[in-house]
Formats: structure tokens, C-alpha cells, sequence
């Protein structure tokens, strides 16, 4: 009799060690998830070292050569553009091992207070990539990006205005 009461708490214990390995373990997509989301808290409280943690070493796209020329951009950026929220359309991911693409449509919406507000534009519709690569400590960085659309219209980097 004494062996079989126990026996009642086996689903319980199952149903436990799930709960707690979803809690604790992440998957690379909700690591990929995660770096982006800390991007956007970096621009809406507009703390430039939550961004350079994210940011590879190696960090190239079409116009900038290097990690410290898209971080004096970002910064440059919380004066002419503050966010007050990004509200997120579609995401998706794919990873390919170390590599990892992050393809996502938002809303930004400006601060009452920034200038892309006082020009008349409170809010833009991005559609940008994210180009991800897994480091030996399993941890996510952007490596990489490119602006598809603004508002619903495709451009890239080179038609921007970034130095």
C-alpha cells in the first residue's frame, strides 16, 4: 500500500520538471527574441550600453564598416528620433546553426518631443533583417542589418541619410 501512494504524484512531477525546464532553458529563437526586445528597451530609454552589448565586434552592414560607427549612429538617432514605443506587426525567424536572420515589421511610434515628431511624423512603419551569429557562449549578437521598407516602401541603407 505504502509503494503505491506515491504513485499519484508521478504526473504532478512530470508536469513540474516541464514547467521548469521551459522556465529555465531558452531556445535560440527566443534568445534571437530577446536581443531584440533589449534593442528596443535601448532606444525607448535610450541607453547606448544595452545596444553595444547586443552588438557583435564584427558588426558590418552597407553603411557602417564597424560596431563604433552604427553605435554613434544609434546615438545620434536618440536625439532626432526618441521612441516611445515600437508595437511589432510580424517576426520571423530563421536560424541555419551559428547564423540567424530576424525579419521584423513595427510600428515606432516618436516622442511627442523629437524632431521626426516636430517635422510632422509621429510614428513610421519599419520593416527591417537582422543578421544574428551564435558566439561560443551560445549568446546571440547582431552582426548585421538592413532596412527593407519604410513605411510599406521598399528602401536599404544607401538611400538613408546615416552619416
Amino acid at each position: 500500500d505504502k509503494k503505491r501512494r506515491w504513485h499519484f504524484a508521478v504526473p504532478f512531477v512530470i508536469a513540474g520538471l516541464a514547467f521548469a525546464l521551459e522556465f529555465f532553458v531558452q531556445t535560440d529563437k527566443e534568445r534571437i527574441l530577446a536581443v531584440f526586445n533589449t534593442g528596443i528597451k535601448s532606444f525607448q530609454e535610450q541607453k547606448i550600453e544595452l545596444i553595444k552589448e547586443i552588438i557583435a565586434e564584427d558588426y558590418s552592414d552597407v553603411a557602417h564598416d564597424s560596431k563604433e560607427l552604427l553605435i554613434a549612429y544609434c546615438q545620434g538617432l536618440f536625439q532626432t528620433a526618441a521612441v516611445e514605443k515600437v508595437t511589432t506587426f510580424s517576426r520571423e525567424v530563421r536560424i541555419d546553426r551559428t547564423q540567424g536572420d530576424f525579419i521584423v515589421e513595427a510600428m515606432v511610434k516618436f516622442t511627442e518631443d523629437s524632431e521626426i515628431s516636430r517635422m510632422g511624423k509621429s510614428f513610421l512603419i519599419v520593416k527591417a533583417k537582422l543578421h544574428f551569429k551564435k558566439t561560443p557562449q551560445k549568446k546571440w549578437l547582431v552582426c548585421g542589418s538592413e532596412i527593407l521598407e519604410l513605411d510599406r516602401k521598399p528602401v536599404n541603407w544607401n538611400q538613408l541619410d546615416v552619416h
